[in-house]
């Protein structure tokens, strides 16, 4: 099934996750928006067309960033279907050694401009009929894995989140699906003392995010937990 009516945003899509998810997509017709702190700003002029993708400025963390961003994309397209939400950061520590600002940075990033981007979705999806947004959780959200305090709980934050707009939101079309992955070989867990090798890659992810793309409206997942094949790491 190809995706050529789809228009898709993806948040922190210039690499890993969302540059190999922006990628598969847009080769299979979608019409794809990634987002970057440091992009140019999206021109009113230029809409998105199938099979291509646009990178336009967007700060999570700042309101009005998000809403100029959606401003456009209404402007231009009308409508989103997909809103893939991936920015996040990583910091991996014990929590005695967390500083505040590191706490407020990376529940700033991966869940206060989670729900902003995707507050403003549902409002063009509620109008539209329907539509999808997937939110990049992580093992984390479940487990309470050592030196991740942070991290797992803005994750944990993000599954009950996501749980919370399925019921809000079920009666206008509107699905959310978090993706719980492990260990994935980006730029995030660089500083893990992973083995690629026994890592997920992008593609993995990218992949799934692809099929939930392309299911019904009818079907609804609510989470789904991607591990490498020697399970967490």
């Amino acid at each position: 099934m190809s995706l050529p009516d789809k228009v898709v945003l993806i948040t922190g899509g210039t690499r890993g996750i969302g540059k190999t998810t922006a990628e598969w997509l847009a080769r299979e017709g979608a019409a794809v928006c990634v987002t970057s702190r440091h992009a140019e700003p999206a021109r009113p002029t230029e809409p998105l067309r199938a099979g291509d993708i646009r990178v336009a400025r967007l700060d999570v963390t700042d309101e009005a960033s998000v809403l100029s961003l959606f401003a456009w994309l209404r402007e231009t397209s009308g409508k989103l279907d997909v809103l893939v939400n991936n920015a996040g950061v990583g910091i991996f520590k014990p929590i005695e050694d967390t500083t505040l600002q590191e706490w407020r940075e990376v529940m700033d990033i991966n869940v206060a401009g989670l729900f902003l981007c995707s507050r403003e979705a549902f409002k063009l999806m509620k109008n539209q009929g329907g539509g999808r947004i997937i939110n990049l959780s992580s093992i984390s959200g479940y487990l309470p894995l050592s030196e991740n305090g942070v991290y797992g709980s803005s994750k944990h934050a993000v599954r009950g989140f996501s749980q919370i707009c399925n019921e809000e939101w079920k009666a206008y079309g509107v699905h959310v699906t978090a993706v719980s992955a492990g260990a994935v070989c980006t730029e995030i867990t660089d500083s893990r003392a992973f083995n690629p090798q026994d890592m997920l890659k992008p593609e993995d992810i990218a992949a799934v995010i692809a099929d939930i793309v392309k299911k019904p409206p009818g079907v609804r997942i609510d989470e789904i937990r991607i591990l490498p094949p020697k399970g967490v790491l």
